[in-house]
């Protein structure tokens, strides 16, 4: 009997169909016993309340109800119509039967923690961006890689954005005579093909026919995107349904066009007013999306943004006191209305380098991050190596700066909290498995690592992650996206927890993947069964627990985050008690 193997001691051989029937079902309650008595999440569940075990109870209830009903997968053997979703299936294809789940009204409304996980850039949707562009009629630039003359190049070309100085030279992006002169190390207002946005918009699309009337336009679908140029464009800063999860699409290409929408959306906010609006806006959405409390990771790279004009530039410097201004004056106004405690603890940045880099220029990064941190001690907070993994280099080929860099800072250490394990292939973009960025992370000592997707190739690695207490910054969107996983219920998140790795919840590039940490929460829950109430709790602590915030500021995140927990759990007995109780009792 399993008893005995499990508790010790031996035992007789059940001899009638009667004693093997009890046997097995002591041992199965004695199995999901010992399962569940070390399960991650023990820890909030032990001290949950009355209110927060009916409330999770209720939220279990709903989201059951809905996976049949609301999604409509029942298991049938005939084909499901077009309107039948699979819950927790392919996330831009879900997300508006997502958006009239209750249980993603719920997750709305959940008290977050921290977001640990978040690039500068990629906070507001594009519609705010373009709208703020018109306002610069005479300075917002913008470039093709090719000469938009048909539905082929309107659908190819990729859109880079610049605000330079009046009077800059300008070139007919619609002509077929027009010439891309730029390279990547060119400076801006050295590139000579740019058109202003204005014009570019006022023209588009009918100077394409009057200039090429002899074109026949045989592409719908960009027949259609061509209804309007900020619609156009913003197709070009999304990734869309077709391009993630089309038939031909392969992991280096969706990485291309990911990287295409980045360098799209660049330009649209990287100048001074849309800078400093930005860091106010991206404040107001987190509050709307229940966070108290962000780390962004802005690419430092470019050591200037231009002024609203053009005429002159701003550095890092200015950049990062544009920031803690702004901050402050969003803290003022939250204060002022008694709602201090949304955003108690401000922001703060990690200082991101791409791993493309050459040894020489990595080394000017290093010591520009070094001299904000001097400068901005209580604003920088880490330090960061960005890009696909599946391209050069690993982390471990900057090992010697990296390592330099521990030592320069051993007195005001710089935490590393680097991107590791977002792959499949997990060898560094080399062909030696050796190579992978999980084994630097943990030699480096890193404090945190972004998404781990691959960690859990590497049994001795999980231990070496739990003796360190080496945080992983979840992005499940982000990794479906980008080819890691078909879908929530493919990702590792389950057996990464269930390893006893802690950690958080983040949305990587909310405006290019169109998600939020209110959709990631949702995500996760409806991608495991044993996900509920009590595990988001875990999690939503964890990213206050390893955050860069101190002592002191975690004591009281904690205090308020748990105070917004228990009128969370209130709120959901109050508006869905009853409906829960309306579907019945869950179906063993």
């Amino acid at each position: 009997m399993l008893k005995e193997s499990l508790e010790g001691g031996s035992g007789t051989s059940p001899t009638t169909p009667e004693e093997r029937r009890r046997n097995y079902e002591q041992d199965l309650k004695l199995l999901t016993k010992n399962d569940n008595s070390v399960t991650w999440y023990k820890k909030s569940q032990d001290v949950a309340t009355p209110q927060e075990v009916e409330a999770n109870q209720i939220v279990i209830s709903i989201r059951e109800d809905e996976r049949d009903r609301l999604f409509g997968n029942l298991a049938s053997e005939a084909i499901p119509g077009d309107e039948t979703r699979d819950m927790g299936g392919q996330f831009l294809t879900n997300k508006e039967r997502i958006q009239q789940s209750i249980v993603y009204k719920i997750a709305c409304k959940m008290p977050k923690g921290a977001h640990l996980h978040l690039h500068f850039n990629a906070e507001l949707p594009p519609d705010q961006l373009i709208q703020k562009a018109k306002e610069r009629p005479y300075n917002m630039f913008v470039r093709s890689t090719m000469p938009l003359v048909d539905a082929n190049s309107f659908r190819e070309t990729e859109m880079v954005f610049s605000v330079l100085e009046a009077g800059t030279q300008v070139y007919d992006i619609f002509s077929p005579d027009y010439i891309p002169r730029w390279n990547k190390n060119m400076h801006p207002q050295d590139v000579k093909c740019w058109m202003l946005w204005k014009d570019f918009s006022d023209r588009f699309p009918s100077e394409v026919r009057r200039l090429n009337p002899q074109v026949q336009w045989s592409d719908p679908a960009t027949d259609k995107s061509l209804e309007d140029p900020d619609k156009w464009i913003k197709q070009k800063m999304i990734l869309s349904e077709d391009e993630v999860y089309g038939l031909n699409q392969t992991t280096n290409g969706v990485w291309a066009r990911f990287n295409q929408a980045t360098r799209c959306f660049k330009g649209l906010m990287n100048y001074e007013s849309v800078y400093r609006w930005y860091i106010g806006q991206a404040i107001d959405n987190m509050i709307d999306d229940g966070v108290m409390y962000a780390e962004l990771r802005p690419m430092l790279l470019d050591k200037y943004i231009p002024s609203d004009d053009g005429s002159t530039q701003l550095n890092h410097d200015r950049q990062m006191e544009i920031i803690q201004e702004e901050v402050a004056k969003k803290q003022a106004e939250l204060k002022a209305q008694g709602k201090g405690d949304k955003f108690p603890f401000g922001l703060k940045i990690i200082y991101c380098a791409p791993r493309s880099i050459p040894l020489s220029m990595m080394r000017t990064e290093i010591a520009d991050c070094i001299k904000l941190k001097k400068k901005f001690g209580d604003l920088i907070c880490g330090f960061d190596l960005v890009g696909a993994e599946d391209r050069p280099n690993h982390i471990g080929f900057y090992r010697d700066l990296l390592l330099e860099m521990q030592d320069e800072c051993r007195d005001d250490p710089i935490p590393y909290m680097f991107h590791a394990g977002e792959t499949l292939l997990d060898m560094g973009g080399s062909k030696n498995p050796n190579n992978s960025n999980l084994y630097d992370a943990v030699l480096l000592n890193a404090k945190r690592i972004g998404h781990g997707f691959s960690l859990l190739k590497h049994p001795k690695l999980v231990d070496e992650f739990k003796k360190r207490n080496i945080c992983i910054e979840l992005c499940p969107t982000s990794n479906e996206l980008l080819h890691l996983c078909r879908n929530i219920k493919e990702h590792p998140y389950p057996e990464i927890l269930a390893a006893g790795i802690p950690c958080t919840v983040n949305s990587d590039n909310p405006s290019l993947f169109s998600n939020s940490v209110s959709f990631e929460f949702y995500q996760i829950l409806v991608g495991s069964p044993t996900m509920n109430l009590h595990g988001w709790r875990q999690l939503a602590e964890w990213s206050i627990e390893y955050s860069c915030l101190s002592k002191d500021e975690q004591k009281r995140a904690m205090e308020i985050f748990h105070r917004e927990w228990a009128k969370f759990c209130d709120w959901i007995i109050e508006e869905f008690g009853s409906h829960a109780k309306s579907l019945g009792p869950l179906p063993l």
